[in-house]
């Protein structure tokens, strides 16, 4: 099986059977058609980029139970202008200012847990991070030391593995809240399943970002931002097409229509039969792997981290002399190409379905073969 596609063939390139769900790096998800077509005919008209965001806003709050909601440029536009809306509030003075936060309150309070790559973009905006606890969990007490005059946000994150043995967000934001603070949540990669959008709102959370092009299905370069009024309404005048720290993170109006049509599909969709349709994707790979020597076969399914069923394939390195670095140069060089990840602390690798297209399962299951044999 080749698979093609003639304007990346123009260029040389050849695609991929994306098997490692929906990593930014290799394009997150793939739009549905309906999507597609909605951003086509959005860009044949011109509309006030301010007042579509706003309407789309409305709907966003509506599905998501907040006050307000807006369009960014996906999660890691949203984290940005989640804790610039927090530093400069509605002054015009302060958003022109950033990132110099000057007379502005400027730490945020954080769970060293929750300390990590994503994390750093709050910095960008100009914050600076006032950890609290450990690698080993956070107490409540830490984390009301680790809250000041100076704090303008506690930032919380959710993620796929991120470590669960600090406080609850709840816990936080009852924290947070006693000192006058607002909570700000990162929960990128966390749909499904679609009860999350209202679940960090209702636990406390002042303001929620959420990817757009992950399992949501719209244009990739897309997000949501949702939560109180008053901060939604400041982290529109922190981006585009302001003069702001967010101006360059511009959404177009094609990308804003492509992401309100997939959050319409996304919530008429049903859960449950998805992840079925995931288990059939999958069957076929697992049973041309179990002919495989040395190597260990499960379905996973958890909220804490394989967020839909996932074929998970455990190497026993230590005993087969498996290199997984040189099997993912393999599966990536070869033919056709797969992209695919490998967790260390699990030494396995993983099939996500999400991006598999109909007719790839026994095409990657006999490449996988091919490279595990």
């Amino acid at each position: 099986m080749t698979i093609s596609n003639r304007v990346y063939d123009e260029l040389g390139i050849k695609p991929v059977i994306h098997a490692a769900g929906t990593i930014t790096s290799f394009g997150g998800s793939m739009p549905r058609p309906e999507v597609v077509e909605a951003m086509a005919m959005a860009s044949t008209s011109f509309v006030g980029l301010i007042e579509l965001n706003e309407k789309i806003g409305e709907y966003i709050a509506q599905i998501s139970g907040a006050e307000g909601g807006m369009v960014v440029s996906g999660a890691a536009g949203g984290v940005v202008l989640s804790v610039a809306a927090c530093m400069t509030g509605k002054n015009v003075g302060f958003v022109r200012q950033l990132p110099n936060t000057t007379g502005m309150k400027n730490e945020l309070a954080i769970q060293k847990i929750h300390r990590g790559g994503y994390s750093d973009m709050y910095t960008f905006a100009g914050a600076k991070f006032s950890e609290a606890g450990s690698v080993n969990g956070c107490l409540a007490e830490e984390l009301d030391l680790a809250i000041n005059e100076n704090t303008a946000a506690v930032a919380y994150l959710f993620g796929p593995g991120v470590l669960t043995n600090g406080l609850s967000l709840r816990e936080v934001a009852d924290i947070a809240h006693a000192r006058g603070v607002p909570v700000i949540v990162d929960a990128a990669a966390m749909l499904p399943p679609k009860s999350n959008l209202r679940k960090y709102i209702s636990d406390g959370a002042d303001l929620v970002t959420m990817s757009g092009g992950k399992y949501i299905r719209g244009p990739q370069g897309a997000g949501l931002l949702f939560g109180r009024k008053d901060l939604i309404e400041a982290a529109t005048l922190n981006t585009a097409p302001n003069h702001s720290i967010g101006r360059p993170q511009k959404v177009t109006k094609d990308e804003m229509i492509g992401l309100y049509t997939a959050l319409k599909l996304f919530m008429e969709s049903d859960d449950e039969a998805q992840f079925v349709s995931y288990r059939e994707t999958l069957a076929p790979i697992q049973k041309i792997l179990s002919n495989v020597k040395g190597i260990d076969l499960a379905v996973k399914f958890s909220a804490s981290k394989y967020h839909v069923p996932t074929l998970v394939i455990g190497l026993n390195s230590d005993q087969t002399g498996r290199d997984p670095k040189e099997m993912l140069k393999q599966l990536l060089d070869g033919e056709p190409r797969v992209f695919m990840t490998y967790d260390a602390n699990e030494d396995a690798m993983s099939v996500n379905p999400i991006n598999l297209q109909p007719g790839e399962g026994p095409v990657l299951g006999a490449r996988l073969a091919e490279v595990l044999g």
